[in-house]
């Protein structure tokens, strides 16, 4: 009898040892953000992108295929993201946003996380500035370099010019003597230190790469050849587009770019070249997170959730740039792979970055704050076949823009006056070449999405 007892106890006591920490394991999640990612799959005749870890990922997760991002660039994204407000024409603006002086002491999701017994952690570029709403984290870290772009040529360094050399490089050397490979390290021993405790982690991981300039081992140049690679068919500025969006300005920083006057056959494809191999090189540093999760047998126990800031053109209009509103700044990657919900599975649903922060909550079993101004992805997650949105907006300066399934509408405004107008029938033009805005059979159209756009500009605070 007493044994009999003894072994009901033993069982018990088991019992709510699993259920503890089943509980505990299951809200962990790994969160990487990829700086100047674009869609993978846009452009129909250039080379696929080499990406086996983010394929593995896709077939572990959900695929949103219709993914946008509030603002195509990098502060204000990303300020946007974690903070789950929109940006608007005050708030989250440039490059330069910082969330302590935009939505001073707001209620970030790392410090909501961590609020609630989360250890977080920012490893690599997640806010703009390392320092900026440091209130969230436990842990901030960001990798030092010899030189401010991470060049390893004793050349391109000695030669900079105003901290710029040349907008691509390759080298022979190891994964780990970019600043991108040391975050990966970094990352993986966060990973073993943290799964000897009882927190629950998030683990933000910021890739630098494939942000200009276009520097990655020479192993990963070596997946292409640069004779296959063709330019984009759209490879020249509309006519029928405002003069307005024909604007690039950071590549022209770098010493092997003209100031003015556009940029040869050959130099195009070398820096088309350059941006595949730094994907690449992401995709490895990628891959060994995933196997690290898997050694210390995490991989059923941990959300890891892939995207970016925002897109990038390459070559696309004749254009080398985020910093608009065309799809190739818009249109981003995003994966979510959860233990608890959907297996090699694509949704349809029009997703935006300020959506993760719901999510996030979400996935960690908490109440979202009435702030927060996206929706939540679980219901994707659960059922990817339903759409629970078909529309997304993104703002850039003075521009405001409305995606759809058919259609890319743009309103530039000034003191209030509509100044230039932009409407893509993405589904008869792909490439974004003709813009119908002006074309009066439009107008009904026009004036449509003109009231669903500016009903949603105000409903903004």
């Amino acid at each position: 009898m007493k044994q009999s007892k003894l072994l009901i106890i033993i069982i018990t006591m088991f019992y709510f040892s699993a259920f503890t920490n089943n509980e505990r394991v299951k809200e962990n999640i790994i969160f990487i953000i990829v700086d100047d990612l674009r869609d993978l799959v846009m452009a129909e005749n250039q080379l696929q992108i080499l990406t086996p870890n983010i394929d593995k990922l896709k077939k572990r997760g959900v695929n949103f295929i219709n993914s946008f991002t509030n603002n195509p660039v990098c502060g204000a994204s990303r300020a946007s993201l974690l903070t789950g407000l929109r940006p608007t024409k005050s708030r989250f603006r440039t490059f330069k946003t910082k969330i302590n002086e935009d939505a001073p002491n707001s209620l970030t999701i790392a410090s909501y996380l961590k609020n609630n017994g989360y250890k977080t952690i920012s490893n690599g570029k997640i806010s703009h500035y390392p320092k900026d709403a440091a209130y969230g984290w436990d842990d901030i870290f960001r990798s030092s370099r010899n030189n401010p772009k991470d060049y390893k040529d004793p050349d391109n360094i000695k030669n900079l010019k105003n901290n710029f050399g040349p907008a691509s490089e390759f080298v022979y050397t190891d994964d780990n003597d970019y600043s991108d490979g040391k975050v990966t390290q970094k990352t993986i021993e966060d990973i073993k230190t943290i799964n000897q405790t009882d927190k629950p982690f998030f683990i933000a991981v910021g890739f630098q790469k494939p942000h200009l300039p276009f520097v990655a081992p020479k192993k990963y140049w070596d997946l292409y050849d640069r004779n296959e690679i063709s330019l984009p068919l759209n490879n020249f500025f509309p006519p029928s587009a405002p003069k307005k969006a024909d604007y690039f300005y950071e590549l022209r920083k770098f010493t092997d770019i003209p100031e003015k006057g556009p940029i040869s056959d050959n130099k195009a494809k070398e820096l088309i070249h350059a941006y595949y191999a730094c994907v690449s090189y992401i995709d490895a540093q990628i891959g060994l997170i995933l196997d690290e999760l898997k050694y210390q047998d995490l991989t059923n126990n941990t959300t890891v959730v892939l995207t970016s800031d925002h897109g990038f053109s390459l070559s696309e209009h004749g254009r080398w740039t985020k910093h608009n509103l065309f799809q190739y700044e818009l249109k981003i990657p995003m994966i979510i792979s959860s233990p608890k919900y959907k297996k090699n599975k694509t949704s349809k649903s029009f997703v935006e970055l300020v959506d993760l922060y719901p999510t996030f909550c979400d996935l960690a079993g908490l109440d979202t704050p009435n702030f927060v101004q996206g929706k939540s992805l679980i219901t994707n997650l659960k059922n990817p076949n339903k759409i629970t949105s078909d529309i997304a907006f993104s703002i850039w300066g003075n521009g405001e823009t409305l995606i759809s399934n058919k259609y890319y509408y743009t309103e530039w405004k000034r003191n209030g006056s509509l100044t230039n107008r932009m409407l893509y029938d993405i589904e008869n033009d792909q490439l974004q070449m003709n813009n119908i805005a002006e074309i009066e059979s439009n107008r009904v159209i026009v004036d449509s999405l003109s009231r669903i756009l500016n009903k949603h500009i105000k409903s903004v605070k």
